[in-house]
């Protein structure tokens, strides 16, 4: 959905001189990428609102967003340890067997000397993941039990600035690497932390894009009013 008729005639010629304006701010909306103010219309789940200089998505309401978000946040919590502290695979050769965890690959990336990748690896792999579905789950909880506490406007922040962290896809992708790369020299035996960790990555990219900032944002600011 296109909206290219902003009215600019509602931002009168007296704000410019410290008066009040004569448009109200909830009906404007600001592109995050190239600042053109559109109105703010009525976007319903499958529509998008685009914005006419540079086609920036501006607005792709998600249906049932709090209970979607909730569930696959829980779900991915409930899998976590699972997939972190459960063998990946094995490898078999020539009878001898190896496995490990992604908590042992971080171990064994510490001490091999390479500190700084070992601490990478620790953040990106483990820690924002588990913080960014703790805080999906911890917010959807409160939006969907109608309590809003002052700290619930800080945590959405930090899930918004920590939303680009969490790289569990990057992972997966390396894993993928060793399985193809060791697959024409020893036997590969999945274990129970390869389809954990498959199905972690898949929550908790569902849990990102079952969440509807916009949404969540106003239950959270009408919450706080009426609080």
């Amino acid at each position: 959905m296109w909206s290219n008729d902003f009215n600019q005639k509602t931002i009168g010629s007296k704000a410019a001189y410290g008066s009040e304006p004569t448009f109200n701010l909830d009906q404007v909306l600001a592109c995050p990428a190239c600042d053109l103010l559109i109105e703010n219309k009525p976007v319903q789940p499958g529509e998008k609102l685009i914005c006419p200089r540079c086609d920036e998505i501006l607005l792709a309401p998600k249906s049932n967003s709090v209970n979607h978000s909730l569930a696959l946040a829980l779900t991915g919590l409930i899998l976590f340890p699972y997939a972190v502290f459960m063998p990946i695979m094995t490898l078999d050769t020539m009878g001898i067997e190896n496995s490990g965890t992604i908590f042992d690959g971080i171990i064994s990336t510490w001490h091999t000397g390479y500190w700084l990748v070992a601490v990478i690896l620790a953040m990106t792999s483990v820690a924002f993941p588990l913080i960014k579905l703790f805080l999906i789950f911890w917010i959807s909880l409160n939006l969907k039990r109608k309590r809003i506490p002052g700290y619930l406007p800080q945590m959405m922040r930090i899930y918004v600035h920590s939303d680009e962290w969490g790289m569990l896809e990057v992972m997966m992708i390396g894993i993928l690497v060793t399985i193809i790369k060791m697959h024409h020299t020893a036997h590969i035996h999945y274990d129970t932390g390869f389809f954990c960790f498959t199905a972690l990555m898949l929550t908790a990219l569902g849990s990102s894009l079952a969440l509807d900032k916009t949404e969540f944002w106003r239950q959270i600011e009408h919450g706080r009013i009426q609080g």
